[in-house]
């Protein structure tokens, strides 16, 4: 008969939706599994109806000796935000991250990240990111924090401002307090569901930490939701134009929501520029739309521009995507998909 595992109590909870990510699912949770302390982290995994052998090789990781702790759920396919809204739903630690299941945590993670949270520093800790290609390989930094701008600040207007000007959006470059997520969810049915709930979720942070550490390994792959433009796209992406638009009503936080719907606004319009002859005509109606209700909503406002020019920027957008496209083809440095499971990016980066 075998003894009851005796669980510390959880510091962090990780949330890790799943869809056909067979190649990389092993080497992300692996990622969390193998940070030295590991036991202090609830690992949330939700498939979302895979229909490869992603669920497989989730349970192989789960039968290991490190992975016996994963909570697994299976659900039927409902999208990305419907997995995350779920598992933030049941994580029970006082702290909330984030992991993409074919992306990865740096080695040392938690060595930077858990004494801080052992301190209650602050609400949300920021960090920076490498992306690196389907194979692991290192390729490139994306810069969130400044090394000049590390340590505590106060979650002021100010430091919203600087948010809204850097827009890196994505949820998996913090760890969160939970209970700023009361209340909030990730927009289901929609992509970029991100532009709408992390803005909100700074909204309500007191304090930041800042460090400027890459901490998580975002992977730029074929097939991922990011590689392609459709009207769908655009169409989730003026949505939330929309919805920014609406926070402002007068508020102390109006110049910060005006910023992030230009923001929104000007990502709509990269979105629209990369879509194909098809779907052109459809998403440049979507842009019209949105901009006629900016015109009302400016009409009577000194703080913000009374109308969006973005026609001419569409049309040189389209022209530098569409020649980039042809040369990446030419040069046979598309995005492909591995066939065979990547390297972990210790070893990617080891061999540079």
């Amino acid at each position: 008969m075998k003894r009851a595992r005796s669980v510390a109590p959880t510091l962090l909870s990780v949330i890790i939706p799943a869809y056909n990510v067979e190649h990389y699912i092993a080497a992300s949770l692996e990622s969390a599994l193998s940070q030295p302390r590991a036991n202090e982290i609830e690992i949330i995994v939700i498939d979302d109806g895979s229909t490869d052998r992603t669920l497989e090789r989730i349970r192989e990781v789960q039968r290991s000796e490190r992975g016996q702790h994963i909570q697994v759920i299976h659900q039927e396919n409902r999208g990305v935000s419907a997995a995350r809204n779920r598992a933030i739903a049941l994580a029970s630690s006082p702290f909330i991250g984030f992991l993409d299941s074919d992306d990865v945590w740096s080695a040392d993670f938690t060595a930077k990240i858990m004494p801080l949270l052992d301190r209650n520093v602050a609400d949300i800790i920021e960090f920076n990111v490498g992306i690196i290609n389907s194979n692991g390989k290192l390729i490139e930094h994306l810069e969130l924090v400044h090394r000049a701008t590390t340590g505590p600040r106060t979650c002021d207007l100010k430091a919203l401002l600087d948010f809204a000007r850097v827009y890196q959006v994505f949820p998996v470059a913090r760890v969160y307090r939970r209970e700023l997520w009361n209340g909030i969810e990730f927009p289901a049915g929609r992509v970029y569901e991100d532009a709408s709930a992390i803005p909100l979720v700074y909204s309500r942070a007191q304090t930041l930490y800042r460090l400027a550490d890459d901490l998580y390994f975002y992977r730029r792959r074929a097939g991922s939701i990011t590689t392609k433009a459709t009207p769908f796209t655009v169409m989730s992406l003026t949505t939330c134009a929309e919805e920014t638009l609406a926070r402002c009503n007068g508020g102390p936080l109006d110049t910060f929501w005006l910023a992030m719907f230009h923001k929104v606004f000007a990502y709509a319009c990269h979105e629209a520029a990369r879509v194909d002859a098809r779907g052109f005509a459809e998403s440049m109606r979507m842009m019209e739309a949105t901009a006629a209700r900016y015109r009302v909503f400016a009409a009577n406002r000194t703080d913000t521009p009374s109308v969006l020019r973005f026609h001419t920027r569409i049309v040189a957008d389209r022209r530098w995507f569409q020649t980039k496209r042809i040369v990446k083809r030419v040069l046979g440095k598309e995005l492909r998909a591995p066939s065979s499971a990547p390297r972990t990016i210790a070893t990617a980066t080891a061999n540079q």
